[in-house]
């Protein structure tokens, strides 16, 4: 169902979106120019998170029956904080007219689908709304544990960037004593950052992978987008209590994953579905990548993802590495055996993706 026309001609006009942020910013118009908007868009995302966490936690290490006086003192010793929320508002002025593209695109997926992905174990299905800057949680609330975004364009980039811009321009009222009346509630919205995982504040350049996702949707037939369904199911159901036996879920998972993956072909020299697969695989071999990490997926599936990614860039490998291809390669390379990380799936990937390289082993753990 998600390889339609429509779809695909949807991910076009979001990708379009994009481009005309490229023209904004005076980036070339190709692939190239859509990951460097892509990453400028992540940039502005963290560059607005440092200050935000900043005054949260100056905030927070007062009671509750602080006075005006009390506030605006703390929120004057941090008034750089606050201008640098003020800094980042206008420069990622016209990130948020991305918004309207995945939220239409989310409205026509899930009629062509026919609420399908709705009911997927696992899967949350959140799509942004139109309208302007609201409170932090409510933006980040799709992120909340337990659940996890359907993967592609459920991140509203403008809403959330605003959102986090807008509580700096409503601290600088309380500074200059001015809408005092919103005092509170600006407060209370700084406040509930405690409720957003730190590593819910982190995520590993979530535009980027956006980014990929609507090139497997216009190029690939969204063969990455629905192995990633495949996949935060398969958890789900892993987690979840059944009384199925071992063996008939292997054949359940086994069967479903053939299905999906029969016509890889078709995909095969899509940039967009080749680095949404190689993304999946670095998530479960670096803990705290992304959705995918710190998980043990079936190990049959694991081998089986191996050997369709080694198909997917085998050509590539023969005609020299792209950029999508060489990044992950030097990530799982450099990646720091200090951190959350199989040691024995990385060398997996790196073999597929490379055969001709060197074997190499990190130190034990």
């Amino acid at each position: 169902m998600v390889n339609a026309n429509r779809l695909r001609e949807l991910a076009k006009i979001a990708l379009d979106g994009f481009a005309r942020l490229q023209v904004t910013y005076g980036y070339h118009h190709d692939t190239m120019g859509l990951r460097a908007i892509a990453q400028r868009i992540d940039d502005y995302l963290t560059m607005a998170w440092a200050p935000v966490v900043d005054l949260h936690l100056a905030i927070e290490s007062w009671s509750l029956n602080r006075t005006k006086s009390d506030i605006k003192g703390v929120l004057n010793g941090h008034i750089e904080s606050i201008l640098e929320l003020e800094r980042i508002a206008i420069e990622a002025r016209g990130v948020e007219e991305v918004d309207w593209c995945f939220s239409f695109l989310l409205d026509t997926m899930d009629e062509t689908t026919h609420k399908l992905m709705q009911r997927l174990p696992g899967v949350f299905f959140d799509k942004p709304q139109p309208g302007g800057p609201i409170n932090i949680c409510e933006v980040f609330d799709s992120l909340a544990v337990g659940t996890t975004p359907v993967p592609p364009l459920l991140i509203p980039p403008g809403r959330q960037i605003q959102s986090l811009c807008t509580l700096g321009r409503k601290l600088r009222d309380i500074v200059e004593e001015q809408g005092t009346e919103s005092q509170e509630e600006t407060l209370k919205s700084l406040e509930s950052l405690r409720e957003i995982p730190a590593s819910l504040r982190g995520l590993n350049y979530p535009m980027k992978r956006q980014l990929w996702r609507l090139l497997d949707l216009r190029d690939g037939g969204g063969l990455g987008f629905t192995i990633e369904l495949f996949f935060l199911t398969l958890r789900q159901l892993e987690l979840s209590s059944t009384s199925s036996s071992p063996e008939l879920k292997k054949v359940f998972y086994v069967d479903t994953f053939e299905i999906i993956t029969s016509h890889w072909k078709n995909s095969k020299n899509s940039v967009g579905t080749q680095r949404v697969l190689l993304d999946l695989l670095c998530d479960l071999v670096i803990g705290n990548r992304g959705a995918f990490s710190n998980f043990s997926f079936p190990p049959y599936i694991v081998r089986m993802l191996l050997q369709l990614v080694g198909k997917m860039v085998e050509q590539h490998e023969l005609e020299g590495f792209h950029q999508h291809i060489g990044d992950i390669i030097q990530e799982l390379e450099e990646v720091n055996f200090r951190n959350p990380v199989d040691n024995d799936l990385r060398e997996k990937p790196l073999n597929v993706i490379d055969p001709q390289r060197p074997r190499c082993h990190g130190p034990s753990t």
